[in-house]
């Protein structure tokens, strides 16, 4: 494969339209490897994995679903959920808040939001740690995971066209209803993709934020003082650590110059996000954490067309939680020593898998 690491030619990999998301357009190396997400299912032709014209046929009611007054209205909800758990937090004792915090909130939210019983929270987290993992150990479980995501959302549409209601999933499927929209393994595979993205990242998010205000106590005291800069911080976890090392692969559909190379049309490319939010060509002290930072921009959604749609709701649970969370605890501290901090083996993903801290009133 491939690795983009500069800002600037990560920014326009995003928008290059050779660069195509399309695992059709793959070279035959990597089609036999079988490294395709969800390769041999029909997640293999979601939206993530498109490109125009269909690409843009299926973001559309994607995008509509999560507007700017949707994800407002779920503010609520998310404040109710996140005092509900931190009521439940000791003090004085380790507390993993990636699993006391971070997975329930994240992925009780979207179950939420497209309508998924309460008690399916369990089982959707077990199949999104293991469809991203890059354990050798548990690699060959990951084919099952995604196949069994897609059968349960698929059920979960079948029970719901039955019982339409205000929900995220309702939406989809009445958008589906209009000719020239969505057939049912579109969105079978649309439906997907929101359910796994919408926690995953959120998950992720939530516990580098932690993670960063931990390891940088003195920005932490700067938050503390002045807690209008919650936005700012979260915008500087997502450029500092963000949830999304890279995106989706991309192949170019004809031989591609970039940074002076020449990259073979069908070849496997990665853009490397993470790498490029340190590059001392974009951001001054890049490998500073720094909440007051005035540049705000990084690519941690994505870029043009593939942007993240759920963007504005990963960026208000964070935002959310932690500054709750701070508001309710004078003091935390890690648990265990900052080595003893593992990030959990992912593929695409970026997070630590157990954060262990204590609080204290």
């Amino acid at each position: 494969m491939w690795l983009v690491s500069r800002y600037e030619d990560v920014r326009e990999g995003f928008t290059d339209a050779r660069l195509s998301s399309d695992y059709r357009n793959a070279s035959p190396a990597f089609t036999e490897a079988s490294l395709a997400f969800g390769s041999g299912t029909v997640a293999e032709r979601s939206m993530v994995n498109l490109d125009p014209p269909d690409h843009t046929r299926l973001r559309k009611p994607a995008t509509a679903a999560f507007s700017g007054r949707r994800v407002a209205q779920w503010e609520a909800a998310i404040e109710k959920m996140t005092d509900t758990l931190l009521g439940t937090v000791p003090t004085g004792e380790p507390v993993d808040v990636m699993n006391h915090l971070a997975t329930p909130l994240s992925v009780g939210l979207i179950c939420d939001v497209v309508g998924a019983p309460p008690g399916d929270r369990a089982r959707l987290r077990e199949w999104g740690d293991l469809m991203f993992t890059a354990d050798p150990a548990e690699r060959h479980l990951a084919h099952g995971a995604i196949e069994s995501m897609l059968e349960y959302t698929g059920d979960l549409i079948l029970r719901k066209k039955d019982n339409l209601g205000a929900d995220l999933l309702s939406d989809l499927i009445r958008a589906s209803r209009t000719p020239g929209a969505l057939d049912e393994d579109e969105l079978l595979t649309t439906v997907f993709g929101i359910i796994v993205a919408g926690y995953e990242t959120s998950i992720r998010l939530v516990g580098s934020t932690f993670l960063a205000l931990l390891d940088h106590p003195e920005q932490r005291s700067l938050l503390r003082r002045d807690p209008t800069l919650i936005d700012s911080a979260i915008e500087e976890v997502l450029r500092y650590d963000g949830p999304t090392a890279s995106p989706m692969w991309r192949f170019p559909t004809t031989d591609v110059e970039i940074a002076g190379v020449t990259i073979p049309a069908r070849e496997p490319i990665l853009l490397l996000v993470g790498s490029a939010h340190r590059d001392p060509a974009h951001y001054p002290s890049p490998d500073s954490f720094d909440i007051s930072r005035e540049d705000k921009r990084h690519l941690a959604f994505g870029h043009g067309i593939h942007r993240c749609v759920g963007a504005q709701l990963a960026r208000l649970e964070a935002k959310i939680v932690v500054s709750r969370t701070l508001d309710r605890f004078s003091r935390m501290s890690l648990a265990v020593p900052r080595s003893g901090v593992l990030f959990a083996p992912s593929l695409i993903m970026r997070g630590p898998a157990h954060l262990p801290l204590v609080f204290e009133n």
